[in-house]
């Protein structure tokens, strides 16, 4: 059953759904408070219910501070998903079989990437996306190493300080689409950062918004 949302959370869960169905990862962007949260359960719900997880699961990477949080979201808004938290010393992946949406945190995704790996992902999701927004480090290689079916970030602030970070978060939801970063610094970032180009701005508004 899907959960009662308002109108606008309807909007952006059928998005993100509309956009997995035709291969295309999502950027959630909305400002806090919005009920980015309940807008991806319910698209994890409708997996569920069209029996996508039977075999491939829906994996939740968020900082460690938020972890609960999901659990109990997950269980108020969607009782019939069963949901794990994999992390602390004693986490075990192949003990842990129980479950449609596995939780973990981006410390646990450094260091298990390869463990994570094993599984079967139907949807993989990144809550505080901005975790990512430089390529360069372990924690953003390992977030992109995973396999799935269908990827959503979260971000509130996909931009923090460089167009670089929208690039990265962009490329984890659709691999390549803004082609290297290289490519994407000669297109798009210096003549927007450097020139200030509203031109080139506006082309990058209008290739990103269908998945932004």
């Amino acid at each position: 059953c899907i959960p009662q949302l308002r109108p606008y959370q309807h909007r952006g869960f059928s998005w993100i759904y509309r956009n997995a169905r035709v291969g295309f990862g999502s950027v959630l962007a909305d400002d806090m408070g919005l009920g980015k949260t309940i807008q991806v359960i319910t698209t994890i719900l409708k997996f569920k219910e069209e029996g996508y997880l039977d075999k491939e699961k829906a994996l939740v990477v968020a900082p460690t501070g938020l972890l609960t949080n999901w659990l109990v979201e997950l269980q108020k808004f969607a009782p019939t998903l069963q949901a794990e938290i994999y992390h602390g010393q004693n986490r075990n992946l192949e003990k842990t079989s129980n479950y449609d949406v596995l939780i973990t945190s981006y410390g646990v995704m450094r260091t298990d990437a390869d463990i994570l790996k094993r599984k079967k992902w139907h949807i993989m999701i990144i809550d505080e996306a901005q975790n990512i927004k430089n390529n360069q480090t372990a924690q953003a290689k390992a977030v992109k190493s995973i396999k799935a079916e269908n990827f959503v970030a979260m971000s509130g602030t996909p931009v923090e300080n460089r167009l670089s970070e929208l690039w990265s978060i962009m490329d984890y939801c659709n691999r390549s689409f803004l082609g290297s970063t290289k490519e994407f610094a000669e297109t798009y970032g210096n003549p927007i950062e450097q020139l200030n180009d509203s031109e080139v701005a506006n082309k990058l508004k209008k290739v990103t918004a269908p998945f932004l």
